[in-house]
């Protein structure tokens, strides 16, 4: 849906709910979760007024209890650009299917508070306060994303994940020609110590060393398939049998099909590095050939917690995906 520019307000309140006891100060809460200040600017802000819990003025040394709510004043800062044109996929009394955009956040993370989907659904539909976010994707993984209306919906989709009942189907335009045309990938997640890009995980080889490993590596599998082949890329289907973080571009990079746009798995580290100092750049364009990540959540299949029938929900590949694929030479 087109957006006219909204106004950026002066100031932004932000609100976190404590859900879990903890034995921690509120000083101590607040560095150890938000790292965008030190512990003397955070007492500062405490000290200032602009951190309440409860709706009252705190203390430093206050004491957090499970469902304190501390809120956060701040200046505003500019949020960068996203693509805020989501779609409605289906609704009904118990769940919301949207079609996210990319780039677009889920939630809030880093610098973005206001330009998120949660944020823009909740600023055109109130009552989407009430809504549970089931599942999530990358900031620029476009495709499905389901939402519960009921605590009761939420539960019975959760067990439904954690009980591998619930199929996703991705499209990824990867670099190369993907053969054979069906693969499966069982190859354990992690990353070692020493990494040159913190969030970049690997495919850990069997019998790594215990003190070389950062992260433990979790067992993942993931099956592709072939749809079609142009020039030196490939469009492909990817079923995740498992769910773990960035399961998908890991798995194709170590096939040797790094995904189109991806900039922390496309090449070398250089890319990365590159981009993280100088932006999306010339140079950087050049090695991803788009601006953003080529992987599309298109179709996920659950059984439905009101009617117990089994439900196929799809987002068709985006415009600036197809346009990409369609401008290739066959």
């Amino acid at each position: 849906m087109e957006r006219k520019p909204r106004p950026i307000p002066k100031q932004v309140t932000l609100t976190t709910v404590i859900e879990h006891k903890s034995s921690q100060t509120l000083l101590e809460y607040l560095v150890q979760r938000f790292h965008y200040h030190t512990s003397p600017e955070w007492a500062e802000r405490i000290q200032d007024g602009r951190v309440l819990v409860n709706g009252l003025k705190a203390s430093e040394n206050q004491p957090l209890r499970a469902g304190d709510e501390m809120t956060y004043t701040t200046d505003t800062w500019e949020e960068p650009e996203v693509n805020t044109r989501y779609q409605t996929v289906y609704e009904d009394e118990a769940i919301l299917a949207l079609s996210k955009p990319a780039p677009l956040p889920v939630h809030a993370i880093g610098s973005y508070f206001r330009n998120t989907l949660m944020y823009l659904l909740r600023e055109d539909r109130p009552e989407a306060k009430d809504f549970y976010l089931v599942h999530r994707l990358d900031s620029e993984t476009s495709g499905i994303i389901l939402l519960a209306k009921t605590k009761e919906a939420l539960k019975d989709l959760l067990k439904q994940w954690d009980e591998g009942l619930v199929r996703k189907t991705y499209q990824a335009i990867v670099f190369g020609k993907f053969e054979p045309a069906t693969q499966r990938v069982e190859g354990a997640i992690g990353s070692l110590k020493g990494r040159s890009i913190r969030m970049k995980l690997i495919v850990v080889p069997e019998g790594t060393p215990v003190d070389q490993v950062d992260e433990t590596p979790k067992p993942s599998v993931t099956e592709f398939e072939r749809v079609e082949t142009k020039s030196n890329y490939s469009l492909i289907e990817a079923r995740p049998l498992t769910g773990r973080t960035h399961q998908i571009r890991v798995h194709l990079e170590h096939l040797g099909f790094p995904i189109v746009g991806d900039k922390i798995y496309c090449g070398n580290n250089e890319t990365f590095l590159h981009f993280f100092e100088h932006g999306l750049d010339e140079w950087v364009l050049e090695r991803t050939k788009l601006p953003r990540l080529a992987l599309h959540a298109r179709q996920i299949v659950f059984t439905h917690p009101l009617t117990g029938k089994r439900t196929i929900l799809e987002a068709p590949l985006p415009e600036d995906l197809q346009a990409f694929w369609d401008g290739l030479k066959g």
